[in-house]
């Protein structure tokens, strides 16, 4: 959480407190309906993050270019706890948001740790974004994973309003939440606008939450 100050410099590492010295992985997975830009957020994150890569990532698509499976990345950050050194791996994966591959995202969505929920800006996307997010509520409920909800493709022309999206999912109409944290984070995925930011909020949280513990 922002209150925390755990921040990801360029150098990625990160300040927080507590617990032993050692290595934790997280897995942060991307879900959203197709083509609202989880693939883009997921090469955007690549790019910023090239020296903290731990593999060149790989992604599963169909012969028309769009995620089969998923995408998957390990980054690796140094975090400085209570004056002992941490090495956070994350695991960044992305679900299909093709809907006969239902029964693959449940999979990806496994032994998650955080989740950003990409929606599209289109207002013809509004059904397939209210039950994309459905699922995801489904899915999750019973598991309390935090999210992060990014409402893509800002820069398009005529796009659906913050108000009206927030109240399509049923989100609270303020702007954050009581941890700093913002109800939804607009984006342009394509050039990388608050994409980073969505990243590093949800880290924060997982991070505080599994020190909390």
């Amino acid at each position: 959480m922002k209150n925390t100050e755990v921040l990801l410099n360029d150098h990625g590492e990160a300040m927080l407190s507590n617990h032993n010295d050692g290595i934790i992985q997280f897995k942060i997975v991307y879900w959203g309906p197709g083509e609202s830009g989880k693939t883009t957020n997921f090469l955007r994150l690549k790019e910023k993050f090239h020296f903290t890569k731990l593999t060149e990532g790989y992604s599963i698509e169909t012969s028309e270019g769009r995620t089969l499976w998923q995408d998957s990345l390990f980054l690796s950050f140094k975090f400085n706890i209570n004056e002992k050194k941490y090495n956070i791996i994350t695991q960044i994966v992305t679900c299909t948001g093709q809907e006969r591959f239902l029964s693959t995202r449940e999979y990806v969505l496994d032994g998650a740790d955080g989740i950003i929920f990409i929606a599209d800006s289109h207002k013809d996307m509004r059904e397939q974004n209210k039950r994309s997010f459905r699922e995801l509520i489904n899915f999750t409920q019973h598991k309390e994973i935090p999210y992060i909800v990014q409402l893509n493709k800002r820069d398009i022309e005529d796009a659906v309003t913050i108000e009206d999206f927030k109240k399509l999912l049923g989100l609270p109409k303020d702007e954050t939440y009581p941890d700093g944290t913002y109800v939804v984070y607009p984006a342009v995925a394509l050039n990388g606008e608050n994409v980073v930011d969505c990243f590093q909020d949800l880290i924060v949280q997982v991070v505080f939450d599994y020190f909390s513990l």
